[in-house]
C-alpha cells in the first residue's frame, strides 16, 4: 500500500498546477468557483473563519481524478470569489486514519485553528473502523493530536454499525465543546448523536439529537447552527426514494430541518413544513449539490457551500487533471420558516459590462463568446387567466453551447410556466452528461406571483453561469437549482482548434423576459 504523506501530496499538487498552465484545457477551469487544485475532491470540510480569512478544506485525493484515500485539501479566500491554493492540511499518515482522513469541521479557539475529522482504519479482523480525530494549526500547517482518536465506537452506549460513524460537527457554547456525529443504526437508518467535552480530549456521550423517521438510510455531513432565532439542522441523507411533489429524488439528497435543539437534553424538536407534508425540505433541487456546510463570518452572515457533484453520476471527462468543484457560496436567511439562499454579495463588485434587454415571442437573444456571467431575469406570462394556458406552450429556454473544431456540445435550462417546473438537460454535453443527465424540479406553489397587472404570472430568476456550472436562484432565493456540466472534452484538442461559445435565450410566444447580463 502506498505511503501517503503531506509532503508527497503537496508535491503532486504543485506538479498538477504546473501542468495545468501548459494544457489546452486550462481555459476550462472555473472562473469564480472553488475547485480541486489537482485530482479528485468532494465534500467541503472545515469551512470556517480564522486569521482574518475564510478557510475551506475538502475531501481530496491529489493522485488521480478518481476517489481514493482521503486527504484534506486547503483553500482560503478574503471575498468568497477568488480562492488561494494552500498546501494540503491532512494526509492519512497515522494509525488512526491510515485508510483516510474523512469529513469534518473546524473552529477557532484561543488563537488555534482546531480541525475535527473522521479517521478511518481497520482492525486486526480487517473490519473498517470510523473514529473521530483532532488536529490543530495556524492556518497554514496542522499537527494531529497525539491522543487520536478522541472519540471511538466504544464511547457510544448503544449498538450501531461500526463502519458508519463519521462527519463530526464541532462547536462551543456555555464554555464547553460539543461534537455531533452521524452513525448508522442496526436497522440501516441514520442518526445524529452528541458528545460533550471540557478540554477537547475527554468526551462524554450526551444524546441522540435526531434520527431518521424511515424515509432515508444513512445520514451524512451534518451541520447545526442558529439562524434568525431558530435552530437549523442540515444533512445529506442517503437511499432516499423519489418524491417529486415534495422535491426529493432517488439516492443522495441534501435537506434541512427547522426547530429547537432543546437544552440541556440536546434533542432536536422538528417543526412541520408549510409547503409540503414533511418536517424537512430539500435545499437544492439540481443534480449536483451534496454535503453542504456553513460558516459564520464576522459580519454575522451565515454562508453555505456544497460539493457540486453527485455520487450517482461522475461526469469529469477523461484525462482531465482535476475533478470536482464547489457551489458558489450562498448567504442564508429564514423567511416564514423557509430557507432562502442567494449568492454572496461580494460577487456584485466583480460585475461589469451590463447588457440589458427584452426577449419576447418574436425575438431572441444570442451572445457570442459567452462562457461565464451573472444573469438577472424577470419573466412574465401574457395570460390573464391561467386556464387559458393549460394547453399552450409557456416556456423560457437558455442554451449554452460550445463548438469545438466543428463539433457542438450544449446544455439547456428551461422554465415551464404551465408545469411550474425547472428543467436541466446535459445529454448533449461531453460523454452524454453521465448516468444522470437531466433533472426536473417542481417549483414551490408561491413561485409565481398573481399580481393585478397586464401579466397573469411572473417569476424572478438569477442565474450564475461559470465555465462548468449553472446555479439558478428563484424569487430572491426561495428555491435553488444547481447543475454541473462539461462542454469541451479533454482529448483531441489542441491549442490551434477553433473554439466558440454561445449563450442563447428564447421564449414561447406567450412569454416576455426582461434580462440583465453581467460579465464576471
Amino acid at each position: 500500500m502506498q505511503n501517503y504523506t503531506l509532503e508527497a501530496a503537496a508535491k503532486r499538487q504543485n506538479e498538477i498546477q504546473e501542468s495545468l498552465k501548459s494544457q489546452p484545457q486550462n481555459f476550462l477551469l472555473p472562473v469564480f468557483h472553488a475547485f480541486s487544485p489537482a485530482g479528485w475532491c468532494n465534500d467541503p470540510n472545515g469551512f470556517s473563519f480564522f486569521g482574518g480569512k475564510c478557510h475551506l478544506f475538502f475531501q481530496y485525493h491529489p493522485y488521480s481524478t478518481q476517489w481514493g484515500p482521503m486527504h484534506w485539501g486547503h483553500l482560503c479566500t478574503s471575498d468568497f470569489v477568488r480562492w488561494e491554493i494552500l498546501e494540503p492540511a491532512l494526509a492519512p499518515d497515522s494509525a488512526s486514519d491510515c485508510e483516510g482522513c474523512f469529513s469534518g469541521t473546524a473552529i477557532e479557539f484561543e488563537g488555534r485553528h482546531i480541525l475535527v475529522y473522521t479517521g478511518v482504519s481497520k482492525n486486526a479482523k480487517g473490519e473498517t473502523l470510523q473514529n473521530q480525530c483532532l488536529s490543530e494549526g495556524d492556518g497554514l500547517c496542522y499537527k494531529k493530536f497525539p491522543h487520536n482518536p478522541v472519540i471511538s465506537a466504544a464511547d457510544v452506549p448503544f449498538e450501531f454499525q461500526k463502519g458508519d460513524f463519521r462527519d463530526p460537527k464541532l462547536w462551543r457554547e456555555d464554555g464547553k465543546f460539543y461534537m455531533a456525529c452521524v452513525l448508522k443504526l442496526p436497522d440501516g437508518k441514520g442518526a445524529l448523536i452528541c458528545f460533550r467535552s471540557e478540554n477537547l480530549l475527554d468526551w462524554k456521550f450526551v444524546s441522540v439529537i435526531d434520527k431518521s423517521s424511515g424515509k432515508s438510510g444513512m445520514w451524512e455531513c451534518p451541520d447545526i447552527f442558529k439562524l434568525d432565532g431558530k435552530d437549523v439542522v442540515i444533512f445529506s441523507p442517503q437511499e432516499m426514494k423519489a418524491d417529486f411533489d415534495n422535491g426529493l429524488h432517488d439516492g443522495n439528497n441534501s435537506v434541512y430541518m427547522i426547530g429547537i435543539l432543546k437544552r440541556p437534553e440536546f434533542v432536536f424538536e422538528r417543526e412541520m413544513r408549510t409547503e409540503n407534508s414533511l418536517d424537512f425540505a430539500q435545499i437544492d433541487g439540481g443534480i449536483d449539490f451534496y454535503a453542504p456546510q456553513t460558516c459564520l463570518v464576522p459580519d454575522g452572515r451565515r454562508i453555505m457551500i456544497a460539493w457540486m457533484q453527485n455520487w450517482e453520476s461522475y461526469i469529469t471527462p477523461k484525462n482531465y487533471l482535476w475533478s470536482g468543484m464547489m457551489t458558489f457560496p450562498r448567504e442564508l436567511e429564514l423567511k416564514n420558516g423557509k430557507l432562502f439562499q442567494n449568492p454572496v454579495r461580494e460577487i456584485l463588485s466583480y460585475r461589469k459590462n451590463c447588457e440589458r434587454g427584452v426577449v419576447c415571442g418574436t425575438s431572441g437573444f444570442i451572445k457570442n463568446e459567452f462562457s461565464h456571467g451573472d444573469i438577472e431575469l424577470e419573466l412574465f406570462s401574457d395570460f390573464e387567466n391561467s386556464a387559458d394556458c393549460k394547453n399552450s406552450n409557456e416556456k423560457f429556454s437558455l442554451v449554452l453551447s460550445r463548438n469545438i473544431a466543428g463539433k457542438n456540445f450544449s446544455v439547456e435550462f428551461t422554465c415551464d410556466f404551465v408545469e411550474q417546473t425547472l428543467f436541466f438537460d446535459r445529454r448533449n454535453s461531453v460523454d452524454g452528461g453521465g448516468k444522470i443527465n437531466f433533472r426536473k424540479m417542481k417549483l414551490p406553489p408561491s413561485s409565481f406571483s398573481h399580481e393585478e397587472s397586464v401579466h397573469g404570472k411572473k417569476i424572478y430568476m438569477r442565474i450564475l453561469i461559470d465555465t462548468c456550472s449553472i446555479e439558478v436562484f428563484v424569487n430572491g432565493g426561495e428555491a435553488a437549482f444547481t447543475n454541473a456540466f462539461f462542454l469541451i472534452p479533454s482529448h483531441d484538442i489542441s491549442a490551434d482548434d477553433e473554439i466558440s461559445a454561445t449563450l442563447e435565450m428564447s421564449v414561447s410566444r406567450n412569454i416576455r423576459a426582461e434580462y440583465k447580463v453581467f460579465e464576471i
